[in-house]
C-alpha cells in the first residue's frame, strides 16, 4: 500500500503574538482492577490464559476481565537506577504521541534531549489505546474551508481557528514522519486472523509483534538518540532566576530522586480522571496543569468534559470494551468533512443530549449484547484509489450504554496550559517552558464539545509537539545552561518524601474513592447546577485543607498516588469554578440552571489562575471576533436546530418540531 508523500498543504496562518499568559486574567473581568490487569496481559512480558476455559460457554464477543490473569506482586525492593542526574539541551516531560514528536523534533534539529516518562514511551497514558490517526489532505480533495466552517461551528463558535490552519498545514508531514518511525504501522485485524473467536489475545499479539507500534515508540526515540529516563513521576518544574532550570521527581519504583538540569522543557504529561472507570485512564491525573498552576500559569477549559461509555454490567471494566484497541494498528482516517455544517453544530451537541437524558431519566435495562459492528467509520470520502485513510476497521466490540466513564478528563485538545490566542508554539511566557498534547496544552482547538473527528486528537498532539519543540529548541540554541541550586534540589526533595515521613495520616487509594464519590455522580459532572456544584466545592476544599497534607505513603507506589492525589483535588477545584463561572450551557457543558446558550456573555474560555494571595481566580479569556461565526444568523440555524432541555422555554424560540424527549 502506497504511502503518501512528505508535503504538507501550503494554509495561511496568523503567526501574530497576541494575549499573553500572564496578562490574560488581570485585563478581564487509584487504578481499577481491570485496568491494572488489561496492563499485565498487554505489555511487554504479559501472559495470559490462550482461550477460554474448558469449563465455561463464553460468549465469544464478550471481553470478560475474569479470564485476565492477575497483575504480578510488586517486588518488596527495587534498587535506584543507575542514573539519576541528567542535564540536557531540552526535556521532554510525556511519551505519548506529543512528547514523542517532541522528542525526536528537538533531536532533529542538533539539540541533546531527554524524555522522561512516567511509565513508558507507547505502554503509559493514552497513547495505547489510540485505534485511528487523521490528517489533511489537499491531494485527496480536503476542503479547508469546509474544515474551518466544522470546527467553528461544532466547536459551539470557541474554536482556536488559529491552531486549525496550523493543523492543516502541518498535518500530513507529521503523519509521515510517525509513519516513517514505524508508529503507523499496517496489518491486519485479530478477526481477519482467527484470533478473535477465542479472544487469543497473547496468541495476536505475539502474531503482529513486528508491527506492534508500542514497542516502536522506544525504538524510534533510541535510534534518534533520545536518552529516556523510565517510570519518573516529575513533581515539579523549577523556575530560577526568571526562567526555567529542570525539573525534580523519582523513580516510582525504588522512590531515588531524580533530576534533570536542562536550558527547556516541553510539558507533554497528558490530561487526568479520577479514578478510571470503563476506560483505559489509570495513568494519567492532571500532573501538568497541576505543575502549570501552581507556576501561576492560566488554565482554560475545565469546565467541558469529555464522556465515554462503558458497559453497566460491568462498569469498572476497561478491557472489557477497549482490549483489541491496545494491540491493533491505528487506523488511518479522514477525508469525511461534512459538507452541511449547520449539521455539525447540532450533531455534536445531539450526542451530548442524548447522555443528558439518560442522566436525567436513566437507561434502558440490557444484557451485553450489543456489540459495535467492525465497519469502515470515518473512513476517506475522496473516491481517489489511492486515498490510504480506508476507515476505523478495528475487531468488534462491545458498545457500552453508561455515560460518564471517565469522571474528571476534559474535553480533548481543549483544556490545559493557556498560551494566549495567537500562539502557535505552547509558550508558556516562562521563558524556556513550552506546553503540547491533551490536556496539558490549552489550545482550545476542541472548543465545547470535540469535533474534529475519529483520528484527530493522535495527529493533532503530534503536531502540536513538533510545534512546541521547534521553538524549544531554538530557544536552547541561543541560551546557556544554568543547573538547578542545590538548596533547591533539598527542598524539592523533602516536599517529595514529606508523605513517607507521616506518623499518621490518610491512604490516597482512600482519599481517591472520596473524590470520586464528590465528581463522579452525574449530577455533579453531567447535569450541573450551582447549589451541587457548591456543595461538591465545599468537599473539594475540605480535602484540599485536610486532608491532602496528610496524605501517607509507605512504599514509593504510594508516594506517587500521593502526589497524584494531591494533584487531582487541585483539578477538582479548578473544574467546579470553572463550572460555576460558565452561567450557560454549551457544547458538553449543561447547566440546569441556565439551559440555554448565551452568545452576548460567553463566547470566550475561562481561566483560573493561583492569584498574588494564594487563592484561585476566576476570569473570562476574550477571543477573537472571527471565530464567533455569523452573530446575526437565526438561532436555529446557527446551532443546527438541536436544543438543551429547557432551551427553547428559556428563550422563547420558535421551532418546527419541538426537540424529543431523548434528543
Amino acid at each position: 500500500m502506497t504511502e503518501p508523500k512528505n508535503d504538507s498543504a501550503s494554509i495561511a496562518s496568523d503567526d501574530k503574538k497576541g494575549l499573553s499568559r500572564r496578562s490574560f486574567l488581570a485585563g478581564s473581568g487509584g487504578v481499577a482492577a481491570a485496568a491494572a490487569a488489561a496492563t499485565t496481559l498487554l505489555g511487554p512480558g504479559a501472559v495470559a490464559a490462550q482461550g477460554p476455559p474448558a469449563d465455561r460457554d463464553l460468549d465469544p464477543t464478550r471481553l470478560r476481565a475474569d479470564r485476565i490473569s492477575e497483575e504480578p506482586p510488586i517486588p518488596a525492593k527495587v534498587s535506584a537506577p543507575k542514573k539519576t542526574e541528567y542535564t540536557c539541551d531540552v526535556l521532554v516531560i510525556g511519551g505519548g504521541y506529543a512528547g514523542v514528536m517532541a522528542a525526536i523534533t528537538a533531536r532533529e534539529a542538533g539539540q541533546s534531549v531527554v524524555l522522561i516518562d512516567k511509565g513508558k514511551p507507547g505502554f503509559s497514558g493514552l497513547s495505547p489505546w489510540v485505534s485511528s490517526h487523521r490528517w489533511f489532505d489537499p491531494e485527496m480533495g480536503d476542503n479547508p474551508d469546509y474544515v474551518r466552517e466544522q470546527m467553528m461551528r461544532g466547536s459551539q463558535y470557541i474554536c482556536n481557528m488559529n491552531w486549525v490552519n496550523i493543523w492543516m498545514r502541518e498535518s500530513k508531514g507529521v503523519y509521515q514522519k510517525l509513519a516513517d518511525l514505524g508508529l503507523m504501522d499496517r496489518y491486519t485485524r485479530a478477526v481477519d486472523r482467527g484470533f478473535a473467536e477465542d479472544l487469543n489475545f497473547v496468541g495476536y499479539r505475539e502474531s503482529i509483534s513486528r508491527n506492534d507500534r508500542h514497542a516502536h515508540t522506544i525504538e524510534a526515540l533510541e535510534k534518534k538518540g533520545v536518552d529516556v529516563c523510565y517510570h519518573t513521576m516529575i513533581s515539579n518544574v523549577i523556575e530560577q532566576g526568571g526562567k526555567v532550570v529542570g525539573a525534580i521527581g523519582f523513580h516510582v519504583q525504588s522512590g531515588a530522586i531524580v533530576t534533570c538540569h536542562s536550558k527547556a522543557i516541553v510539558m507533554a504529561m497528558g490530561g487526568g480522571v479520577y479514578k478510571p472507570a470503563g476506560w483505559p485512564t489509570s495513568g494519567i491525573s492532571h500532573d501538568g496543569i497541576s505543575i502549570g498552576y501552581r507556576l501561576g500559569l492560566p488554565i482554560i477549559g475545565q469546565e467541558f468534559d469529555d464522556f465515554h461509555v462503558s458497559d453497566s454490567n460491568e462498569p469498572a471494566s476497561s478491557f472489557y470494551p477497549n482490549a483489541w484497541n491496545y494491540i491493533e494498528n491505528a487506523w488511518l482516517t479522514g477525508g469525511d468533512w461534512a459538507k452541511n455544517n449547520a449539521a455539525a453544530a447540532g450533531g455534536g451537541v445531539n450526542s451530548t443530549i442524548q447522555k443528558l437524558h439518560a442522566a436525567f431519566d436513566g437507561i434502558e435495562p440490557w444484557d451485553g449484547s450489543r456489540i459495535e459492528v467492525g465497519r469502515a467509520m470515518a473512513g476517506t470520502k475522496s473516491g481517489r484509489p489511492d486515498d490510504i485513510r480506508l476507515g476505523k476497521l478495528n475487531t468488534t466490540i462491545p458498545k457500552g450504554d453508561a455515560y460518564g466513564c471517565a469522571a474528571g478528563f476534559g474535553m480533548h485538545l481543549t483544556n490545559g496550559i493557556f498560551c494566549g490566542v495567537d500562539d502557535m508554539v505552547g509558550y508558556t511566557g516562562i521563558p524556556g517552558l513550552y506546553v503540547a498534547g491533551d490536556g496539558t496544552a490549552g489550545s482550545a482547538i476542541g472548543g465545547a464539545q470535540y469535533v474534529g473527528g475519529r483520528g484527530f486528537t493522535s495527529n493533532f498532539v503530534a503536531t502540536q509537539g513538533k510545534q512546541a519543540a521547534t521553538a524549544a529548541a531554538a530557544y536552547a540554541r541561543s541560551n546557556s545552561l544554568e543547573k538547578i541550586a542545590s538548596g533547591t534540589i533539598e527542598s524539592e526533595t523533602e516536599k517529595i518524601l514529606a508523605p513517607m515521613k507521616l506518623k499518621k495520616g490518610f491512604s490516597a487509594n482512600w482519599a481517591l474513592d472520596g473524590l470520586h464519590g464528590i465528581m463522579a455522580p452525574a449530577w455533579t459532572i453531567v447535569i450541573k447546577h450551582a447549589d451541587r456544584l457548591n456543595a461538591a466545592l465545599t468537599q473539594v476544599a475540605y480535602m484540599r485543607d485536610h486532608v491532602v497534607p496528610k496524605l501517607q505513603a509507605i512504599d514509593s507506589h504510594d508516594l506517587r498516588y500521593c502526589h497524584e492525589m494531591r494533584h487531582k483535588v487541585l483539578e477538582a477545584e479548578m473544574k467546579l469554578r470553572s463550572n460555576l463561572a460558565r452561567q450557560e450551557s454549551r457544547g458538553a457543558h449543561y447547566r440546569e440552571d441556565f439551559p440555554f446558550r448565551d452568545d452576548k456573555n460567553f463566547l470566550c474560555y475561562i481561566g483560573v489562575q493561583k492569584g498574588a494571595d494564594g487563592q484561585m481566580a476566576v476570569s473570562k479569556v476574550p477571543i477573537k471576533d472571527d471565530w464567533k461565526g455569523d452573530l446575526k444568523e437565526e438561532f436555529t440555524r446557527r446551532y443546527g436546530n438541536v436544543f438543551y432541555p429547557g432551551e427553547v422555554e428559556a428563550l422563547h424560540l420558535t421551532v418546527a418540531e419541538k426537540p424529543k424527549s431523548r434528543g
